[in-house]
Parts: C-alpha cells; sequence; structure tokens
C-alpha cells in the first residue's frame, strides 16, 4: 500500500492551494527503471485523469499511476526531505532491491577491466542515447573471457524489437570498438517487461 510521510503530506497540501486551475491530486510516473529507478511528480488538474489511470488514496491525497506501472509502485513510500545536502520529494520503492554484496571474488562481475570500461563508453555515448527515446536503457553485467553480457531494461525488456536492436545495433557497435569481444549475450527476463516499447500482434 502506497503511503505519503506527513512531512510530504503538509507539503504536498501547501502546494495543491497554490494551483490555479485546481488540482485533485498527483500523476506518480516511473521515468527509467535502471540502473537506479527514477520518478517524476506531477499535479493533476482537475477532470484532466487519465480514465485508464490507477487511483490510489495515500494520506488522504489522490495519486494516479499508469496501469503498467501499478504493481511496481504500489508499496511507494512518498518523503519530503529539505536539508543542506537534499531538499525535495523522495520516493522510497521496497521492490527494489539493492545489489548483494557478498558475492564471492571469483564470481562477481569483471567491470574494471579496459574491456569492460570500453564496452560500457559504448553503451554510455551510442547505444543508449538511442534506445532512451523509447524509455529503455542496455547496461553491462559481466565481462568473460570473450564473452560480454548486457541486460535490457525499460522500454526494451520484452520489447518485439529486442532482438533487432541488439543484432543490428549493440552487438556491431561493441564488436566494433572491441574486436576481442567475439559475442554479446543478452541476459535479459524479456517476458518479465511491463512496459515495452514494441509488442508483436498476437
Amino acid at each position: 500500500m502506497a503511503t505519503i510521510t506527513e512531512t510530504a503530506k503538509k507539503r504536498i497540501l501547501s502546494l495543491m492551494d497554490q494551483q490555479n486551475p485546481k488540482v485533485e491530486g498527483l500523476r506518480l510516473t516511473v521515468k527509467t527503471r535502471a540502473p537506479v529507478p527514477e520518478y517524476r511528480l506531477d499535479f493533476v488538474e482537475t477532470g484532466k485523469q487519465n480514465p485508464t489511470d490507477v487511483l490510489v488514496v495515500a494520506g488522504g491525497i489522490n495519486v494516479f499511476i499508469e496501469p503498467q506501472d501499478s504493481n511496481f509502485l504500489q508499496d511507494v513510500r512518498i518523503d519530503y526531505v529539505n536539508s543542506l545536502e537534499h531538499s525535495g520529494f523522495k520516493i522510497e520503492n521496497p521492490k527494489v532491491v539493492e545489489p548483494k554484496t557478498d558475492t564471492p571474488a571469483s564470481e562477481a562481475p569483471k567491470l574494471d577491466s579496459p574491456l569492460a570500461e570500453t564496452i560500457q563508453q559504448v553503451l554510455d555515448t551510442q547505444i543508449n542515447p538511442a534506445v532512451s527515446g523509447h524509455g529503455g536503457y542496455i547496461n553491462l553485467v559481466d565481462v568473460r573471457g570473450e564473452i560480454a553480457y548486457i541486460k535490457m531494461s525499460g522500454g526494451c525488456q520484452g520489447c518485439g524489437m529486442a532482438s533487432v536492436t541488439l543484432k543490428q545495433g549493440v552487438v556491431t557497435a561493441i564488436k566494433r570498438a572491441v574486436p576481442a569481444i567475439k559475442e554479446v549475450l543478452d541476459t535479459t527476463d524479456h517476458a518479465g517487461g511491463s512496459n515495452p516499447y514494441f509488442s508483436p500482434g498476437k
């Protein structure tokens, strides 16, 4: 169940009173889920909510969520922080699992090698700027020998065009920049994608 702290509630109500035209709640959306989830809060004008939105009432405040994000956001906690380091709303989501820190060194992803750093640079400068327009993100998860392992998220996860993106874009760019890499493997659980950019017809 989504919750709003008292501090956040007071701040939200204060801001709502200042809005013209009047608003009837907040819209909580997910900008990106990986590598670190980013959220966005917007006011929803009275009568302007999307009929497909999922309505959650937290602390007496209406929170509108897009259907594809409802499960991911159902237990979020909205807080308001005002300190020297940070000022603004903070979203905490128990569904976001922190990476394990007890992985044996022999099994830990090898992401600090020159090969990994070059591949990550390719993803950051060539691949992710292109797929971000579709709400997607591609992350390097490991490099073992001549094989690079990647993971797709956001709009790329479960997308019907993911294999095309992989073969024509990602693999080509990585192999061109790093000839030592002979194979690029996709570790994505595409069946778990909740908001694919392109869904093929059934």
